[in-house]
């Protein structure tokens, strides 16, 4: 065997074992880079569960307590027919409020999530679904009682909730509070406007009863599962404070829940 000969096979050799290395390096490399997105989006998806779930929390704590109270123990037929105008107008204006900041507690963290790539994180895919099934008794057709918002509704009455409001951190989005809120119901009509339904729906929610609210028990269902969600240890909220409306057997029907 020539010299050449040898010479070939060596940097054949060479070669082969350069490409296997290189192959090798490029897979650690793409393994490495492919770990370092998934920390981040671990790190990104809990950051924004550490940032909304006291917000999230609460407010989702208000309205299905809210809801508890009115289709559970009668508490808005007492109030709405008082002589007391003060209670009349709490009831019926602190109803839509605790509904209208829900939803836009849940409309910052949609903005939020938005821009980030969240999808495969599991802890966030369990969030946004137990949120779509809050969305969705709202606005399907398919159940009965007051109170329906449509998708697109829903989105717009949670915008025109958040504000913005300067910190020592610098400009942050906020939800208006219960007196801001009552502030802009008198002085703003187009903001009104979004709440005039709602506003006048009370009264058929009160009248109804839990047998004619299939909407709102199932919400509150909802809501309760969504805390659970976030505190499923009881260390905000109280285990005790969970309890479930009863509902009908009730299957959503997707053919006429109505699009976004």
């Amino acid at each position: 065997m020539g010299p050449e000969i040898v010479i070939a096979m060596v940097s054949g050799a060479v070669a082969l074992i350069s490409m296997v290395v290189t192959y090798r390096t490029t897979l650690v490399t793409h393994r490495l880079q492919d770990e370092a997105r998934s920390r981040e989006k671990v790190e990104a998806a809990e950051d924004l569960f550490r940032r909304y779930r006291v917000p999230l929390l609460s407010s989702a704590e208000s309205l299905q307590s809210r809801l508890h109270n009115v289709l559970g123990r009668g508490f808005l037929r007492g109030h709405l027919h008082s002589a007391n105008s003060e209670d009349q107008h709490y009831v019926r204006h602190n109803t839509v409020y605790v509904l209208a900041e829900h939803l836009a507690w849940l409309e910052v963290l949609r903005r939020e999530q938005r821009f980030l790539d969240l999808d495969s994180v599991k802890t966030t895919k369990e969030l946004f679904a137990a949120i779509q099934r809050i969305h969705h008794p709202l606005a399907t057709d398919g159940l009965s009682g007051p109170f329906r918002v449509f998708r697109g509704h829903q989105r717009a009455i949670g915008e025109v909730m958040l504000h913005r409001v300067e910190t020592s951190e610098g400009t942050v989005t906020d939800v208006l509070g219960y007196a801001a809120f009552c502030d802009r119901l008198e002085t703003d009509p187009g903001f009104a406007s979004w709440f005039t339904r709602l506003l006048a729906e009370v009264d058929d929610v009160a009248a109804a009863g839990p047998h004619g609210n299939e909407r709102l028990v199932l919400l509150q269902n909802e809501l309760v599962g969504l805390i659970e969600l976030l505190d499923p240890e009881g260390d905000w909220l109280p285990l005790r404070h969970r309890e479930r409306l009863p509902r009908a057997d009730v299957t959503l029907p997707t053919a006429r829940t109505p699009p976004n």
